[in-house]
């Protein structure tokens, strides 16, 4: 289980190292917002995010998403739409 939490943690970190780009409205993704999206894509390919990472480190990572911006609205959007990892990977990267 710790190794899961790891290689999840380490995943996010990856994305949050991925900021946002200018003029992609970036910076309007909420923690909340955030929280919702990595639950979301971690679902999709049927894992349980904060079964796996802990409530204190999903909320951690949230919260650097949105004051990174991280993920952009676009790709938000369009990702929060995705029913399947396919849909997900057709939204492009995190921060376009």
């Amino acid at each position: 289980m710790h190794v899961n939490r790891t290689l999840f943690a380490t995943g996010l970190l990856w994305l949050a190292a991925c900021t946002g780009t200018a003029g992609s409205d970036s910076r309007e993704v909420t923690a909340a917002q955030c929280r919702a999206y990595y639950e979301h894509i971690y679902r999709l390919d049927g894992a349980d995010l904060q079964a796996m990472m802990g409530e204190e480190l999903l909320a951690r990572e949230s919260a650097v998403c949105a004051e990174a911006g991280t993920v952009t609205k676009r790709h938000y959007d369009c990702a929060m739409a995705a029913r399947s990892v396919d849909d997900l990977q057709a939204c492009g990267a995190p921060n376009t």
